[in-house]
């Protein structure tokens, strides 16, 4: 009894691996022929073909096949099928690569002479031609009346293909597989096909020769059209009938001849007056006609569908565009408002420096004349001015003329403030002290009696300003005239090289 060992299952075990880890040798393939199993031994190789067209053709419909020899003629009118599509397909210069049934499978390549896209087409008119005017007239004087009609689908691309199966104790099982969507896609639109249709991709139809695209006046003889099947929606153009004018005309009177005495031996379909074929034709190509217009009104629902998604992108971009033009005027016109402020703040500094500018004059002019009160009031406004544009007290009392404040200020019996502004001048971060004259003073000073805190200040002046020699000698005159010049014989900031 046969069955399969363990040393089998670990050989097939040893096949599989060999098969997973072997790196497959993949070349381009550059003949004009199809390749077949000879071409490709039974090893981890394939051939990658640039241009491939590939064919499918299936039996599409039977009628009348329910009587006691239905398997018998069945078998005939599967060999039959098979040979008449493969000698098609052979004589437009393809290869026949699978046969699976009722289903022939039709390869071409370029040549020097053809495109793969020419041949096939020459190849599926054929088929059509050869199914209509011989087959099935054959088909129904010897086969109990029957006939069938063919569906067609074909796709153009780039097809990989290898050889499987293997030769065992003299018996070769190896065929070529075509891996890639090309041959899957052809497989789909054959069964989309209808009956006597041949129904193509969009990229083989783009590549078809404008011979075939057109009747003898010009016009489109191909519909478009959308698919579905499974959950999966298919483009492609479809045309019914699409007939060798050639050779229907050649055998036109013959077939006419075989379809009369097809049809007096097979006898009348009607009865007490009722078509039968004609009602049942009827009832079919009301419900293609209406799934027909569902298609077509889906079809226009995925392009406006489509449509919509191609102006939603559209209108989203503009949005964007819109969002980056106005965040641009945004920032414009932000700098534009800064810069407004900033012309604005200039303005409004110019004009306070003009005023001040005019109250120092003023002031400076009529210090000599002016009541005392009247001009504290007008030194603290004129000092509130000056730091409105950055000035500080020092700066504006050097504005006015400190040696003319400090003697007025001592002349009007004010010399503690008068001191208090000898002092500023030494102690603030001002950006040039005024050292009055001895004469301007000395006097002050000693009338307060703050000898030592002027000292004081004198020498941090002088640490921390690093004056030029002509204010170093300044004070020191001072400081001698106060009898402190002994204090600082001996600090380093008051000696002069």
């Amino acid at each position: 009894m046969p069955s399969v060992s363990k040393a089998k299952f670990n050989e097939i075990e040893t096949r599989i691996e060999r098969i997973f880890t072997t790196d497959m040798e993949v070349n381009d393939f550059t003949g004009d022929v199809v390749p077949s199993t000879q071409d490709l031994p039974d090893k981890n190789r394939g051939l990658i073909i640039t241009n491939c067209t590939i064919l499918f053709v299936d039996i599409r419909s039977s009628t009348k096949l329910s009587d006691k020899s239905q398997a018998k003629n069945m078998a005939k009118i599967y060999r039959a099928f098979a040979r008449a599509m493969s000698m098609c397909v052979y004589e437009s210069g393809g290869r026949v690569r699978q046969i699976a049934g009722d289903r022939v499978m039709g390869v071409f390549v370029d040549d020097a002479e053809e495109s793969s896209v020419h041949k096939a087409m020459i190849a599926a008119q054929a088929i059509l031609t050869v199914v209509e005017y011989l087959f099935n007239p054959l088909c129904r004087k010897n086969v109990s009346n029957k006939e069938i009609g063919c569906g067609i689908g074909l796709d153009t691309g780039r097809v990989l293909t290898t050889s499987i199966g293997m030769k065992h104790q003299g018996e070769d099982s190896r065929d070529l597989v075509w891996a890639g969507k090309t041959a899957n896609v052809a497989s789909k639109h054959t069964d989309l096909a209808e009956a006597n249709e041949i129904f193509v991709t969009k990229r083989f139809y783009d590549k078809l020769p404008q011979q075939f695209k057109t009747d003898s006046e010009g016009n489109p003889i191909w519909k478009k059209g959308y698919r579905v099947k499974g959950d999966s929606l298919f483009e492609g153009y479809g045309i019914h009938e699409f007939y060798m004018k050639e050779l229907v005309e050649e055998l036109g009177e013959e077939t006419a001849e075989k379809r009369a005495t097809a049809s007096s031996s097979e006898g009348s379909t009607e009865s007490e007056g009722i078509d039968t074929a004609q009602i049942i034709t009827d009832i079919v190509q009301g419900v293609e006609s209406k799934v027909g217009g569902l298609l077509s009104h889906f079809e226009q629902v995925v392009l406006r569908e489509v449509t919509v998604s191609a102006k939603e992108r559209q209108a989203e971009q503009k949005l964007k565009e819109l969002s980056h033009r106005e965040e641009a005027v945004k920032k414009k016109e932000e700098e534009l408002k800064r810069k407004e402020q900033e012309i604005e703040n200039i303005i409004a500094y110019k004009k306070k420096e003009v005023v001040y500018d005019v109250r120092v004059k003023a002031l400076r002019e009529r210090t000599d004349h002016m009541k005392l009160p009247d001009f504290l009031v007008e030194l603290k406004e004129v000092q509130n001015l000056g730091a409105e544009i950055g000035k500080k007290a020092g700066t504006v009392d050097d504005d006015v003329y400190v040696w003319q404040i400090v003697t007025y200020l001592h002349e009007k019996d004010e010399s503690e403030l008068a001191f208090q502004i000898l002092v500023g001048q030494l102690t603030q971060d001002l950006p040039s002290a005024y050292i009055p004259a001895t004469s301007n003073s000395v006097p002050i000073i000693k009338k307060v009696g703050k000898e030592r805190e002027y000292l004081k200040a004198a020498l941090y002046y002088i640490e921390n300003k690093k004056p030029d020699t002509k204010k170093i000698l300044q004070i020191r005159s001072v400081l001698k005239e106060l009898g402190m010049e002994h204090e600082i014989v001996h600090h380093p900031g008051f000696l002069i090289e």
